[in-house]
């Protein structure tokens, strides 16, 4: 199946690096991203496992149980490294990211 087919007009669900090797370069206009913010990992909000607040039984907390959010942070760093080399490499020239991050 051609680019355009297999990711035109979809939400792809998967590990995003292993996902967006697949897109050739320069062929994306639009990146939009929340990555896990490595709570249990910081010292500054009391949230330590990410699942705290008036969200703590949302839907989205659902997709979060098998993610434990707690990487050292030098390896946390690497991996955001490797998704931002990566988005940047699939990103068109006059693409834009909006990159949520705490």
């Amino acid at each position: 199946m051609p680019f355009e087919e297999d990711f035109t007009n979809r939400i792809i669900c998967g590990d995003c690096i292993e996902v967006m090797r697949k897109i050739p370069n320069c062929t994306v206009d639009l990146i939009v991203t929340s990555p896990p913010y490595n709570l249990k990992n910081s010292t500054g909000n009391g949230m330590k496992n990410g699942s705290g607040g008036k969200w703590s039984n949302a839907a989205l907390m659902k997709g979060y149980k098998g993610h434990s959010d707690c990487m050292p942070h030098a390896d946390y760093v690497k991996w955001q490294k490797n998704c931002l080399t990566e988005m940047l490499r699939i990103l068109k020239e006059d693409g834009a990211i909006f990159y949520r991050e705490l």
